[in-house]
């Protein structure tokens, strides 16, 4: 309970933490949307216009993540028994559409003022005090998101300050598309303005995998499970580790599955005391919440050194690890159980090993069951 308690108070540290940098968000863009957009009118730029209505899509972006935040912070029902902490991801999601849209409209405008007769920017040097203290302030943003993340590791404070800091280039280039029309008098606006709105369609495409991926459940990362494995190998009694799933509600709020190997001749007692004892020391140093499940393994005489044999064979036939190998004598003939690792870009299947072991000793019977890694 403790251990929940603390997990449950540092996320609630971590949502306080974006909800303030979002509120920040919220006004800054909304200044300089408002700023831009009127500066982009007065010098007749769709370049800098583009970048008013990018500002307004962090603005809108900045909201969602406030809402998403308080969504998140409530705590866990009967309707949701592992909280609402997704709604980080739900709100990335909807901020990433957004963006998408907003670079579309205003790439279909960027287009339509290369291939057509417009009139050219009148820039003034109100435009450029304008512009810069844009990138004054979303360099300050960029920072401001950037030790957020560092302090919460929370997806949209990572794409808020990835965002802003490219930002600071977008601006860069609408300051640029003025500059060289004032000095040249060569119009680039409308391919500049092109620039910018596919680098918000750029930038709400790569928000948009990494908000779906945890939604739709990524691998966990291998640095997480060896160290998860390299734990529960330290107890005595531990034969092996395997079957390793962590399912994440948040960056702050997972669980993990694994299958623990003890020896068959091992207690239930005695099996539950050491389980028992894994989850409660891994909840409190990993922040993990652990739910093991108990092979036995039997390494006794003849068997064992069979087992050892069908290891061998598999290793150096395809490759293959191999975890939950037992041999029942039980009924007419010798069954082997297995369960087989395959590599998910693999092309072998369970039937084909089960067609090599039986070629390999037809003494027995095998069942072969695939765990794709």
């Amino acid at each position: 309970m403790k251990n929940q308690q603390k997990a449950l108070s540092a996320q609630n540290k971590t949502y306080a933490v974006g909800i303030r940098s979002g509120v920040f968000g919220m006004i800054s863009n909304a200044l300089l949307f408002a700023a831009k957009l009127t500066v982009g009118i007065l010098i007749r730029s769709i370049a800098v216009t583009a970048d008013a209505f990018n500002n307004l899509s962090d603005g809108a972006s900045s909201v969602i993540t406030v809402t998403g935040y308080k969504l998140a912070a409530r705590p866990a029902d009967r309707e949701h028994p592992f909280g609402h902490a997704r709604f980080e991801y739900i709100a990335a999601l909807i901020v990433s559409v957004v963006m998408l849209v907003i670079g579309a409209l205003f790439l279909k405008e960027s287009l339509t003022e290369i291939f057509s007769e417009h009139v050219a920017p009148d820039v003034r040097a109100y435009a450029y005090i304008v512009l810069g203290i844009s990138i004054a302030v979303k360099g300050a943003q960029a920072a401001v998101y950037g030790i957020s993340y560092k302090r919460t590791k929370s997806l949209p404070m990572k794409a808020a300050a990835l965002d802003s800091a490219f930002d600071m280039l977008a601006t860069s280039v609408a300051m640029l598309s003025a500059l060289l029309w004032q000095v040249t008098g060569l119009d680039l606006d409308g391919y500049f303005g092109a620039a910018i709105s596919a680098f918000i369609i750029y930038t709400g495409i790569r928000l948009l995998k990494d908000s779906v991926s945890p939604l739709l459940g990524n691998a966990p990362q291998k640095g997480l499970v060896g160290t998860l494995k390299e734990k529960i190998l330290s107890y005595e009694g531990v034969l092996g580790v395997h079957d390793v799933t962590i399912h994440s509600y948040g960056e702050k709020h997972a669980y993990a599955v694994v299958h623990i190997e003890v020896s068959a001749s091992e207690t239930l007692l005695g099996a539950h005391e050491l389980v028992d004892a894994i989850e409660r020391d891994v909840a409190a140093e990993l922040g993990l919440q652990l739910v093991a499940h108990v092979d036995p393994r039997v390494e006794d005489g003849g068997n064992g050194e069979f087992a050892c044999l069908i290891r061998a064979y598999l290793a150096d036939r395809y490759d293959l690890s191999v975890h939950d190998l037992r041999i029942t004598t039980e009924g007419a003939r010798p069954t082997v159980y297995l369960d087989a690792e395959i590599p998910w870009e693999s092309t072998l299947t369970g039937e084909e090993i089960t067609a090599a072991l039986s070629a390999f000793d037809p003494d027995h019977d095998y069942i072969v069951t695939e765990d794709r890694k």
